[in-house]
């Protein structure tokens, strides 16, 4: 059920889960589907499929992207909308890493193996490449300085998905992309109410338990547990604006420098091709990053999102087919914070400075292989997407979720003691699949 309000007489909410991303939605389908009363609220809209893509996509961004900054100039990608992060990510598929696993003090292979059977992983066939000239040379130049890119594993159907298509980052018009909304509308069928495009101000307190939640238009609405799933950044304000100060800290962002270049014809670029399809892992454990490729109009994009940058890459836009590129993925310290009114700081340690120094210089090693001009290679640094940190197991929550406070729980990246480094949707996935069950007595 979708409500665009909710009556202080149907306060008999067992549940009350704060955002429809991957942990809200899939902490919500496992309550509804038990027979709980679970009530989800949802600060973004419900922006329809068709409309998503490019250009019209870019409205699910906070800020429409070039808006979201830390203070220090660093750009956070997320979305506000139905589905949240999960509508704006490559689809991209991880097994969690032992380091975080070891972090959070879980064993999620379980979890994991049964999603994976039950949305189903693949690798993009072979006719998804066949026009990748860009591509393949970058691949090709790798391969001779003894590097592979590997294959990506998705949550993509391949047969919905459209050849030549690259705006996963802005939503999946084709639905050919697993997002969080398929679980919600699970948790809808079973009974769960939604009220959308309104955010949760502050979480409500009687002495040692809270009680329900204030909304932005200052509606209160109660229940017995509150579940925060609003993500990094989401998640921390609301924390921060009921009164739990020490949120807010720790935050990492797995930060990117995307490295740009422009071939001297058309079959140096990557047009039309996918982005993130392709990745060097072998530096993930030693030096904390990963490199993956970026497709013609992603390279002509992220040079919008730097001033000086745009400008000096504004003579190449009638040549757009000609560019191609790769980013390097950093899992960064946990050495940031944010502020009840959004406000954030990422500095990067000097550790993290050097590691994203040698995979930048590696990436600009590969595009020069791959017949790239070291004169046409620019660098747009400090893009991060996966913030988290701010909530984390033992400083903020326990290992059951639980802050301080009785029936409030904290249940997304904001919880990860560190940074993955690499797409978190399968970890998120599994993480709330196991706070679910434990919620319903169900949990190891």
């Amino acid at each position: 059920m979708i409500k665009n309000s909710y009556s202080l007489q149907d306060s008999n909410v067992e549940y009350l889960v704060v955002g429809t991303g991957p942990t809200g939605a899939t902490i919500a389908r496992e309550l509804a589907i038990a027979k709980k009363n679970v009530l989800i609220i949802e600060k973004g809209k419900w922006h329809s499929e068709h409309t998503l893509g490019f250009p019209l996509g870019i409205r699910i961004l906070d800020g429409f992207g070039y808006l979201s900054k830390s203070i220090d100039g660093t750009y956070i990608g997320r979305a506000i909308t139905v589905g949240g992060c999960s509508m704006v990510y490559n689809a991209n598929v991880f097994n969690p890493t032992n380091h975080i696993m070891q972090a959070l003090g879980m064993d999620l292979m379980p979890e994991v193996t049964a999603i994976r059977k039950e949305i189903g992983v693949s690798v993009l066939p072979e006719r998804f490449f066949h026009h990748c000239e860009g591509g393949n040379r970058l691949r090709e130049a790798a391969y001779k300085m003894g590097l592979t890119f590997i294959p990506q594993e998705k949550f993509i159907n391949p047969d919905k998905c459209k050849i030549g298509c690259d705006w996963c980052m802005l939503g999946c018009k084709y639905q050919a992309k697993w997002t969080s909304r398929a679980y919600l509308k699970e948790a809808l069928q079973n009974n769960a109410t939604l009220i959308h495009s309104i955010g949760v101000k502050k979480v409500l307190f009687h002495k040692q338990r809270a009680i329900g939640v204030l909304l932005e238009n200052n509606q209160k609405l109660y229940a017995q547990n509150i579940i925060v799933s609003a993500g990094g950044i989401g998640s921390a304000q609301i924390l921060l604006r009921s009164g739990i100060n020490y949120a807010g800290l720790s935050l990492f962002i797995d930060p990117m420098n995307l490295v740009i270049g422009y071939g001297k014809d058309a079959s140096y670029g990557g047009w039309k091709e996918m982005t993130f399809t392709h990745a060097i892992e072998s530096f993930k454990e030693t030096h904390g990053f990963i490199i993956s490729n970026i497709s013609a109009s992603y390279a002509a994009i992220a040079t919008s999102l730097r001033n000086q940058v745009f400008l000096n890459h504004l003579k190449d836009l009638p040549y757009i087919k000609r560019g191609i590129g790769l980013f390097v993925k950093l899992a960064d310290t946990p050495y940031g914070w944010i502020r009840s009114n959004g406000k954030t700081c990422k500095p990067l340690t000097m550790i993290d400075q050097h590691h994203m120094k040698v995979g930048t210089e590696l990436a600009k090693d590969i595009l020069q292989k791959a017949g790239i001009s070291s004169k046409n290679i620019t660098v747009v640094e400090m893009i991060g997407g996966h913030p988290g940190g701010t909530a984390a197991i033992g400083k903020v929550v326990d290992k059951s979720f639980k802050t301080e406070y009785d029936g409030l729980y904290v249940c997304d990246t904001s919880i990860f003691p560190e940074s993955p480094g690499i797409p978190p949707t399968l970890t998120l996935l599994a993480l709330a699949m196991r706070f679910s069950q434990r919620l319903l007595g169900n949990g190891r």
